[in-house]
């Protein structure tokens, strides 16, 4: 026989990180799917995974003008992601690789770096959008 109350509490622990681990799952495939997009100068995609307030604000023909990178970004990789108890907002690591092409050398030179976003919960469907800093 079962101890009821031990047995709900273990339950809703289960429940509670399963539900974290969905959280951060999702954030790492959208930060990913949003520099995918970024890299193969698909700005309309990668646009779509901002929020509604920059979206409002920014409009998609300033947002085009705004990305510079295009063109330099070679492969971006989420390494982490970390969620708040609330799984409202999140924090992801990516690493972004720029490719530059130098004077003299016969193979463009990379370097790579960390960016920290912070994603947050919001929209009609609870959709996870990337909060410009």
């Amino acid at each position: 026989m079962c101890n009821k109350p031990g047995y709900l509490a273990i339950t809703a622990l289960c429940t509670l990180l399963a539900s974290c681990n969905q959280a951060e799952s999702l954030v790492q495939e959208a930060a990913q799917k949003r520099w995918d997009a970024l890299i193969a100068g698909d700005l309309f995609s990668a646009y779509q995974y901002y929020t509604d307030a920059f979206q409002k604000t920014v409009p998609m023909e300033h947002f085009r003008r705004q990305v510079t990178g295009t063109g330099l970004w070679s492969r971006a990789e989420v390494e982490q992601v970390s969620c708040d108890r609330d799984r409202e907002q999140c924090q992801a690591d990516i690493r972004v690789t720029v490719a530059m092409k130098m004077r003299g050398l016969p193979k463009p030179v990379e370097s790579s770096d960390v960016v920290h976003e912070t994603w947050v919960k919001e929209g009609l469907f609870s959709d996870w959008r990337y909060m410009k800093n």
